[in-house]
């Protein structure tokens, strides 16, 4: 009971839920991204840069597209 009362004291409190922005054009760039554009523009020099940058902006303009139209649907639909 003693260890666990110390674990639990020594135990951060959880962060608080950021919802995301919703009027933000592109959806924040993950660690997994940042790790690929690295490796894309370090490791492999026979692809074009401009391809490499231009592609997951593209792709997150999408998905940030898609995360509105999905929210406000949703909004709609359960009101």
């Amino acid at each position: 009971m003693l260890a666990l009362a110390l674990l639990t004291t020594l135990i951060p409190p959880p962060e608080p839920i950021i919802e995301p922005d919703l009027d933000s054009p592109v959806i924040a760039i993950i660690v997994a991204e940042t790790r690929r554009l690295l490796n894309a523009l370090t490791l492999n020099w026979s692809t074009d840069p401009d391809h490499v940058l231009r592609w997951p902006l593209w792709l997150r303009t999408v998905q940030a597209r898609a995360r509105r139209s999905h929210y406000q649907r949703r909004l709609t639909c359960d009101g």
